[in-house]
């Protein structure tokens, strides 16, 4: 091989550490969630930002894409270039799309996983007038009672309607689903007695359980929350397969360089270790989570999986 054709091979292996390793990220960040402002998940994707433009020197704009569950988002992102400089801040939202029977996008393919940033359990109530103090009490009620009771959640296909709909074909109980259009009419709800269960995000109802306006009875994970160590888990109430977890992380279009990704990684477990985040989170009931990009991955394969058998077996129709 001459001597300017070795060079020019030599050059070429380079070039994807020139393209992708220390000039990363060269310019600004578009971190795209699917929310409107003021959401938990906006707060959090701000609150990242903010940790990430400290420790790469390039700031991070969050730019707001609501519409459709969070699939104006996704699409954007996924239609975004390649290149690491736009993010998608992500929940179960986009894991529960992909699982529809005729999905615009499949969120396990048509994105790379950079990291999954925070985990918490959803937990289970009841209203107090109902003579049930336990997840084994429910299920023996609602057992000997079929279709009698209503449980509410946030809308048809959400998480919550979701997750109570697994606990069903757990257990074997028919308990009839009512949706509202969020936490407040549903808790609401259940107060005032129009439906006698409920279950959401454990920090968002922990208020009105403080004030005995709502008795919780467990929460929707296989083992105890840290976040909630008083509320009995599914594998306490002997309910097997269960083990929902509200989720947030971040992804980026598919094929976007794996050097990109996993610097990404690296910078965003390291926020997760720091002090202040992990008692900022642990204040809105979250735990933080980290790890690598294959593991956030196994998390959207795991629960389109699961949405997927859920949505046939329950007939859920989508607003």
């Amino acid at each position: 091989m001459s001597p300017g054709r070795l060079l020019c091979v030599t050059l070429a292996g380079l070039l994807p550490v020139f393209a992708y390793g220390a000039d990363y990220p060269a310019r600004p960040i578009r971190l795209v969630v699917g929310f409107a402002p003021g959401g938990g998940l906006d707060m959090s994707c701000r609150y990242w930002g903010q940790k990430l433009t400290a420790r790469t020197g390039q700031q991070v704009i969050v730019d707001n894409r609501p519409g459709a569950a969070s699939e104006l988002a996704v699409k954007l992102v996924i239609a975004a270039p390649a290149d690491g400089h736009t993010l998608l801040c992500t929940s179960p939202s986009a894991t529960i799309l992909s699982s529809k029977p005729k999905p615009a996008f499949d969120i396990r393919s048509a994105v790379a996983p950079v990291i999954q940033m925070t985990q918490y359990s959803f937990a289970i109530y009841v209203n107090p007038a109902l003579p049930v103090k336990s997840m084994k009490d429910l299920v023996a009620y609602a057992r000997s009672r079929p279709g009698q009771l209503n449980y509410g959640s946030v809308g048809a296909g959400s998480t919550t309607n979701l997750a109570f709909e697994l606990i069903k074909m757990a257990t074997g109980i028919d308990i009839v689903h009512v949706p509202y259009k969020g936490t407040a009419q549903t808790t609401a709800a259940a107060i005032g007695g129009e439906i006698q269960v409920g279950l959401d995000a454990a920090a968002a109802v922990r208020p009105h359980f403080e004030a005995g306006r709502l008795r919780p009875i467990g929460v929707s994970t296989l083992r105890r929350s840290p976040a909630q160590p008083n509320l009995p888990a599914m594998e306490e109430a002997g309910i097997a397969g269960v083990n929902v977890v509200g989720w947030s992380g971040l992804t980026a279009p598919a094929r976007t360089p794996g050097e990109r990704v996993q610097a990404l990684s690296a910078h965003f477990n390291a926020i997760l270790k720091e002090d202040d985040v992990k008692a900022q989170f642990a204040n809105l009931g979250y735990e933080t989570a980290g790890g690598t990009p294959q593991d956030f991955g196994r998390l959207l394969a795991d629960e389109v999986a699961t949405w997927s058998k859920v949505i046939k077996a329950a007939n859920i129709q989508f607003d």
